[in-house]
């Protein structure tokens, strides 16, 4: 990404800290001014976000699929549109309490290191394709994070019960479960759209020999027996209750694992030859290293 679009984002990042702090500091010590100026520097920062990605659009004239960091970019808009849409149509109230911190740490993250996803983005380039599985696997995660909120202000709120007191900050018990296994469906529904894609890579892509030993994409496959086993008891059996809320917390930080600490491996062989592969590009495969 150019300098001017990573300056852009980076004031949405301060703009995004601005909001954490304030936020919490309406729940700990009580300003109610706080939350008024943490839910103007969201949106401001939201706005400011949208306008970083479309400046990178603009000027390096490519999609914003085919940059690892507009990617997750992307990504956090999607989270936070969500969450504030979830806030306003529902009665789940002070949702931003959650989303202003990881939004910050999301953003942050490629932010901070551009070079684990250098690589990564010119794989994008060579394979437009590749991008869109990476944004729908994306997707899902926003919908894991979701319910991972829900799940946690549910263990939250009993908690406080368990003690005799309700914590009027927090939505009720009934809100954090619809809100916990919503976006848990959502997530699993697009998180099991881009698993497939990412076996039909994993398998058949163009040029590329990954041994069915991809270490990121066998990984996912723990999130998804996770978030599938919740979604059947509570679906299904409608079962309830706080075993079944450390189910979704287990699973999504077996994803955020996964996401942060486990890289991709793309190992392209040496050959003169063109190969058209499962999803039908035609490239050279040539030597080159290992893509994280």
């Amino acid at each position: 990404m150019t300098t001017g679009c990573l300056v852009v984002l980076g004031l949405s990042l301060v703009l995004y800290l601005l909001a954490s702090l304030f936020l919490q500091g309406r729940l700990w010590w009580g300003y109610a001014s706080w939350e008024k100026w943490g839910q103007r520097s969201l949106i401001s920062g939201v706005i400011v976000h949208i306008i970083g990605i479309g400046l990178h659009t603009a000027i390096s004239g490519q999609s914003p699929l085919s940059h690892m960091t507009s990617v997750i970019s992307l990504v956090v808009v999607a989270f936070l549109g969500v969450g504030l849409l979830i806030e306003l149509r529902t009665s789940v109230r002070n949702l931003t309490l959650f989303l202003a911190p990881i939004a910050f740490l999301g953003l942050l993250y490629p932010l901070l290191m551009p070079v684990r996803f250098e690589d990564a983005g010119s794989m994008l380039l060579r394979y437009p394709w590749l991008g869109v599985h990476v944004f729908i696997t994306l997707l899902g995660h926003v919908g894991f994070a979701l319910s991972f909120l829900g799940a946690a202000v549910y263990l939250l709120q009993r908690r406080a019960l368990k003690r005799g007191r309700l914590n009027h900050y927090l939505p009720a018990l009934d809100a954090a479960s619809r809100v916990t296994f919503y976006s848990a469906g959502g997530g699993f529904f697009f998180f099991t759209i881009g698993l497939g894609m990412g076996a039909i890579w994993l398998f058949g892509a163009p040029g590329e020999y990954l041994g069915g030993t991809d270490t990121k994409i066998i990984l996912a496959i723990p999130t998804w027996i996770g978030f599938a086993l919740y979604l059947y008891a509570r679906g299904e059996r409608g079962m309830h209750g706080s075993r079944l809320k450390w189910v979704v917390i287990v699973a999504f930080t077996v994803a955020v694992a996964n996401y942060v600490l486990v890289p991709h491996r793309f190992e392209i062989e040496e050959d003169t030859s063109h190969a058209e592969g499962a999803l039908g590009i035609q490239t050279t495969v040539s030597d080159a290293p290992h893509y994280s």
